[in-house]
């Protein structure tokens, strides 16, 4: 018996089912608590695509009444990741990325500098907040400091960037 009702539980679920997909408003209409539409409320919708039709040409535009085609444009709501490219990303050398860390990493030696003495703490716990600023691993972090060592990157951002004023120098009260 209850292999019976089993199988009439599928048989009904597949039934269903393959309602539901063949109309997927009637799924919809159903989980709104909607009523499912007459035919004679179908076939006035078949009336009006069958005149839709003739003015849409295809997704990429509609024929006007004198049979001009005109192009959709791409003003309202539409897909941002298919219509328009995205904006090309500026590429930067490695010279670049490297000038960028060491600037950073100067940056906040002064900073901290300012208010702690250097020393070898100082410098371990600088270089892993520049590490986590630019989601560099050791082995990056080890290659990017003999590059900068090798090219004097340290001593030159040190030399190009502005001294301290007073007020960079003095504790905030």
């Amino acid at each position: 018996m209850i292999k019976i009702l089993l199988k009439a539980a599928v048989l009904l679920f597949i039934v269903f089912s393959i309602y539901f997909i063949v109309n997927p408003s009637a799924c919809s209409n159903m989980m709104s608590g909607q009523e499912v539409r007459s035919s004679a409320g179908q076939e006035s919708q078949t009336q009006d695509m069958s005149s839709e039709q003739g003015q849409t040409i295809s997704s990429s535009g509609t024929i006007s009444e004198d049979g001009a085609y005109i192009p959709y444009s791409e003003e309202g709501v539409f897909d941002t990741n298919t219509l328009n490219e995205q904006a090309a990303q500026p590429i930067y050398s490695q010279q670049d990325i490297d000038y960028a860390i060491a600037s950073r990493y100067v940056e906040l030696e002064r900073e901290y500098g300012q208010n702690k003495t250097l020393g070898k703490d100082a410098s371990r716990e600088i270089s892993f907040i520049v590490m986590d600023d630019f989601e560099m691993s050791p082995t990056e972090w080890e290659s990017f400091l003999q590059r900068a060592t090798a090219s004097d990157l340290f001593n030159k951002v040190r030399q190009e960037m502005p001294p301290l004023t007073e007020t960079q120098t003095q504790p905030a009260q």
